[in-house]
């Protein structure tokens, strides 16, 4: 009578030990995929190529948001193999990072023509925008006067009147205003509206005058730029350029017609 209470126990202690190793093992399975799916994003985050390819080849059981969290890593890590091997795999050429920006634009942005020109191969929304700043990869491109990728992505018909959300400037003010005188002058050669204002009336010639910037107020003039345009203050090109103390600017711009 006393053994029977004992062996119900330990037949229960049995099942529980037993259930208690399935959910061990549940566990322990679930560790290695997330290891490895870290792994595969560390290897692109680094640049290491060879551990990419290690575990690409030898695992099967990587989840898709892995490859595709690896294959941002690279673009924004700029190499082009583990970015191909990536894709390869079935990454998506439209993810987009934390950032909310495309892959293309990151690469816009960061100077990668490497994989501008693979991504443009492979379909990538030229025009597509970044989710909270509605930034182009044209409009970061000019900002940051990355000419190689500016002309990839003209070549590739990018939207010259897209305009970001914080302040409505487009590519050819935002070049105008960094004084890039090679992407001005490729973005009025596409096609640019020199004459676009911003909602207080700015524009590209008056942002080049009250920065200085000689050449590229002399890209802008050369493409009939309204030298006596005003903005909403009543200020023109002109007027900022002696505002700013930038002599020579206002003798360009008199000399164009300004008043």
């Amino acid at each position: 009578m006393t053994g029977h209470p004992n062996r119900q126990l330990n037949s229960f202690q049995y099942i529980s030990y037993g259930f208690m190793l399935v959910l061990w093992s549940v566990n322990v399975w679930a560790e290695v995929v997330q290891t490895i799916d870290e792994q595969l994003i560390q290897a692109a985050g680094k640049g290491n190529l060879p551990m990419v390819r290690k575990i690409l080849e030898n695992e099967t059981k990587i989840s898709q948001d892995a490859i595709n969290r690896a294959f941002y890593a690279g673009i924004k890590k700029g190499n082009k193999f583990i970015v191909q091997h990536l894709i390869d795999r079935g990454a998506d050429t439209h993810y987009r990072g934390d950032n909310g920006y495309t892959a293309l634009i990151q690469s816009a942005r960061d100077g990668r023509s490497h994989l501008v020109r693979l991504l443009l191969s492979l379909g990538a929304n030229v025009n597509a925008v970044a989710t909270e700043t509605e930034e182009t990869a044209l409009i970061l491109a000019a900002q940051k006067n990355r000419k190689k990728i500016v002309d990839q992505l003209l070549a590739a018909e990018a939207n010259l009147d897209a305009t970001r959300k914080n302040d409505g400037m487009n590519a050819l003010m935002l070049a105008a205003r960094g004084g890039h005188q090679l992407v001005t002058l490729a973005l009025v050669k596409a096609g640019a509206e020199v004459n676009h204002q911003l909602e207080n009336g700015a524009t590209a010639l008056m942002l080049a005058a009250q920065h200085g910037h000689l050449d590229v107020i002399y890209v802008l003039l050369e493409a009939k730029a309204d030298v006596n345009i005003k903005a909403i203050n009543g200020a023109t090109a002109l007027t900022l350029a002696n505002l700013h103390r930038h002599t020579k600017a206002a003798e360009m711009l008199k000399k164009a017609g300004a008043q």
